[in-house]
């Protein structure tokens, strides 16, 4: 899997794949691929991590492990950039809003601001309204 692997190739840990075809799934070192419910996911994750910690890189899973409270802390890292599409961190319509609290210094539940500047230059608009 070379650099597709977590953190640009850098991790060397098992990986599982959660799929309902893991018969079209390319074989790959260290990759388990499972047709499983996501709980039975977890517990077989969890089995292998031996105490370690269970990351989890899907929104969609993350978002039935949510639901199923089989999460337990969520670590969001703020890349600047913004995406004109993908995939939502969290999308589950019509349900109730999951508070999140801080678990590192200050208010845990205070909003963090991060501020970010664009990379290109703003383009003021000339009078009448057109961009120069």
């Amino acid at each position: 899997m070379g650099d597709s692997r977590p953190w640009g190739g850098a991790w060397n840990g098992p990986i599982f794949v959660l799929t309902h075809h893991p018969e079209d799934a390319t074989p790959a070192d260290g990759v388990t691929f499972l047709d499983c419910d996501p709980a039975e996911a977890v517990r077989i994750a969890l089995a292998a991590a031996g105490g370690k910690n269970l990351g989890v890189f899907s929104p969609t899973i993350g978002a039935q492990l949510l639901e199923l409270e089989l999460i337990d802390e969520i670590d969001l890292h703020i890349a600047p950039i913004l995406l004109g599409d993908g995939i939502r961190l969290y999308h589950n319509p019509g349900s109730e809003p999951i508070r999140l609290h801080r678990l590192d210094d200050g208010d845990p539940t205070s909003a963090v601001r991060v501020r970010y500047q664009p990379a290109t230059a703003a383009r003021i608009p000339a009078e009448g309204g057109n961009p120069p």
